[in-house]
């Protein structure tokens, strides 16, 4: 990414503890990212793109199709709150740790009992 220092993964951070992480597959219909997730997702996908697709403009990269790169594997991590999503790449999986203060499940209108 930038030049800026990056935090460990919430699962590094629990597992440091001795807790392992607790994921739960989650649609991509159903999140909605804040601003700063969106940023934070966008400068993640640059980072992807500049690592395994070197040939293609990131710059141009627009937040909407970096979210898209994202959107196959979703994670909610029970004990953070947080949200992992993921992208296969040719040799393995990308996964980006998205702060539970930067996502939300979407206000579906849909009233359950």
């Amino acid at each position: 990414m930038s030049s800026m220092h990056q935090p460990a993964s919430t699962a590094e951070v629990l597992s440091q503890y001795g807790i392992d992480p607790i994921l739960h597959a989650i649609d991509f219909e159903d999140v909605a990212l804040t601003r700063e997730g969106a940023r934070l997702v966008h400068l993640g996908a640059k980072a992807v793109m500049r690592q395994y697709m070197p040939a293609a403009d990131c710059d141009s990269l627009t937040a909407s199709q970096a979210v898209a790169l994202f959107v196959d594997k979703l994670f909610w991590e029970e004990h953070s709150g947080g949200l992992i999503m993921c992208t296969d790449m040719a040799d393995k999986s990308v996964c980006l740790p998205i702060p539970r203060r930067h996502w939300g499940l979407k206000d579906t209108g849909v009233l359950s009992q």
